[in-house]
């Protein structure tokens, strides 16, 4: 080796190790940051849609109030990670349509008539078993007979977005 020319070339190789050290560092980093452990997601899922039908109402003086479930339609499941208890609730209004006529109608998870679902954050508590598996929920319609007692016949529905909040 030059002397002379020895401070230059070994600058130059140092210049060249350290752009193969940065790869070298880089790779590891990536090595380091794939081994690292990963933390679960706090999650909830809507395992199947609810479906309410109200079926055909014969609307005579004495027709009581209309009630109905979704019996056991409509599944959630929340893995552990979720720390607090999930809550439900809809902002779609509560009102069945057929053309131009609509019908109020209320909804709960308690029971027929029983505390309206909430319409905005936070929801109703559902009080799931957060650990992965799907369970069942409730879901509870009720037309007063006051609200259909004069109204025209016809065949009314309503698609309704629920909001699961966890």
């Amino acid at each position: 080796m030059n002397i002379i020319n020895g401070s230059a070339d070994c600058r130059r190789k140092a210049g060249e190790r350290r752009r193969g050290s940065r790869i070298a560092w880089l790779s590891l980093l990536l090595v380091a940051g794939a081994c690292m452990s990963v933390q679960a997601v706090p999650t909830c899922t809507i395992a199947s849609s609810a479906v309410l039908s109200f079926g055909a109402v014969v609307v005579l003086a004495s027709t009581g109030d209309v009630t109905t479930n979704s019996g056991s339609s409509f599944w959630v499941n929340c893995n552990s990670d979720v720390a607090a208890s999930p809550a439900l609730y809809s902002s779609t209004p509560r009102t069945l349509l057929s053309g131009g006529n609509s019908l109020l109608f209320a909804l709960s998870i308690v029971s027929p008539g029983g505390v309206e679902l909430p319409t905005t954050s936070p929801g109703a508590q559902l009080g799931l078993i957060r650990n992965g598996s799907n369970q069942m929920v409730t879901l509870h319609g009720k037309i007063l007979a006051a609200n259909f007692q004069s109204l025209a016949p016809g065949m009314y529905s309503r698609s309704i977005t629920l909001t699961l909040e966890y």
